[in-house]
């Protein structure tokens, strides 16, 4: 019965992936695929769905209650960024160093672009929508294949920024400090990742570019070609552009080092002071920001915890524990569980905050009693939550594919290939690095 029940699960996942293809929201694909797990694991329907401490709607609340702060004072950051136009004067900068005339050049100046907003706090989804349409007429000027482009805004937005960076202001850093830790937990594992994730997105990058020219692949015009970027006009210059991102990081920085508990929410709040004042003269409407900014919060946030629901159920379901025995067995101890388990729920919602917001309340104290270096947790689970989550039915998978134009025929190696397989690159230095330095 209990390999049944494990099965249960198994095809719980399954029904998420394939649902979520067929593009179904993850607001209904959450609550079914939770009573597909009850329903094959015997458990009570009532207080495993609704009432009950470990139930899906308690998921969902936990999750929500943690974290919502968080994302609201991001979202408003972000947007403050983009209506003043910050984000253009930044883009139009790094362009400026790179040049657009090499298609590499070009493409290695999305990574940078990406990598300076998303640590720089700007919204996941924002930093999409402005690296589309600063890259369309690029890409159409110099004939690059379209799809191309999910390769570097992948790498600059989804890896090293998000969970190996030191000092990352990502929900994904945040998360891992319920263990004791701070956002520069294992800064030297962090770089060494960092570094070998970029080496390795960018061979990709420059060998998907040549395949692609060779095949005399050419622009294509997609359904989102009718994307513009912003003018010039009006913007802030870059000091004033980076000047929120440079406090946020600073404010960051000299918490951890003071070892300050949930350092993220007071520095979100400065950063968005810091940006209505030096941004104002460039911002229409602030009170118009800040109410998009705030409304742009609702969706990751609910989104987020409707697949952390799916996987609070998974957890406590029984089959749960025989998958957990199966993982047990593995050698290598407690870094090879740790990075099995984070990786197979990230796998399961489609989600590396949900994975995270799962796995530290639940196995944390477990793993701290091993005596591995909470440092070294903290790097590890974020790191293979991170490649592991980038499933075809991840929601920002879908959400790169609706602002390009694209579908997953048509980019989703270069997201597997960049998230995923970069991700296990990085997981692997890490796990040799923790045994080698930790």
């Amino acid at each position: 019965m209990n390999w049944l029940a494990s099965v249960g699960i198994l095809l719980g996942i399954a029904l998420l992936i394939f649902l979520a293809y067929r593009g179904v929201s993850i607001l209904i694909i959450g609550p079914v695929t939770a009573l597909l797990i009850i329903v094959t694991n015997r458990m009570d329907l009532m207080p495993s769905l609704f009432t009950g401490p470990k139930s899906y709607m308690a998921g969902v609340g936990n999750f929500v209650m943690s974290y919502f702060v968080i994302f609201i004072l991001g979202a408003i950051l972000g947007k403050y960024l983009e209506d003043s136009k910050a984000t253009v004067s930044i883009a139009n900068s790094v362009l400026k160093l790179t040049g657009r005339s090499n298609p590499f050049a070009v493409m290695v100046a999305v990574v940078i672009i990406g990598a300076l907003l998303t640590f720089g706090g700007v919204n996941i989804f924002i930093v999409i929508f402005t690296i589309v349409a600063l890259s369309r007429p690029l890409f159409r000027e110099m004939n690059i294949p379209w799809h191309l482009l999910l390769a570097p805004l992948v790498l600059g937005c989804a890896t090293f920024t998000m969970t190996m960076f030191p000092g990352s202001p990502s929900i994904q850093n945040v998360i891992p400090t319920a263990l004791g830790t701070t956002l520069t937990a294992a800064s030297l594992m962090g770089i060494v990742t960092s570094i070998a994730v970029l080496a390795f997105g960018l061979m990709y990058i420059k060998w998907q570019l040549k395949v692609a020219l060779d095949k005399g692949e050419q622009y294509e015009i997609t359904a989102a070609d009718g994307v513009a970027g912003g003018n010039d006009e009006n913007i802030p210059s870059l000091i004033a552009s980076l000047t929120p991102m440079v406090v946020l990081i600073a404010i960051i920085l000299v918490g951890s080092a003071m070892k300050i508990s949930n350092i993220i929410v007071p520095a979100l709040l400065v950063s968005v002071i810091v940006a209505a004042v030096v941004l104002n003269k460039h911002i229409p409407n602030q009170m118009g920001t800040l109410n998009a900014g705030a409304l742009n919060a609702m969706g990751p946030t609910v989104f987020t915890a409707a697949a952390v629901g799916v996987g609070i159920v998974a957890a406590a379901a029984p089959g749960f524990q025989t998958i957990l025995d199966v993982f047990a067995k593995l050698p290598g101890g407690a870094l090879v569980q740790m990075s099995v388990i984070t990786g197979f729920l990230a796998a399961v919602t489609g989600s590396s905050t949900g994975a995270l917001g799962i796995v530290i309340p639940l196995f944390g104290k477990a793993w701290l009693a091993t005596g591995v270096n909470p440092a070294v947790i903290h790097r590890v689970v974020a790191i293979a939550a991170g490649g592991l989550s980038c499933m075809p039915h991840c929601g920002v998978v879908f959400a790169l594919m609706t602002i390009t134009g694209l579908n997953h025929k048509q980019c989703y190696k270069h997201i597997f290939w960049i998230g995923m397989v970069g991700g296990v690159v990085a997981l692997i230095v890490a796990l040799l690095m923790a045994v080698l330095f930790y």
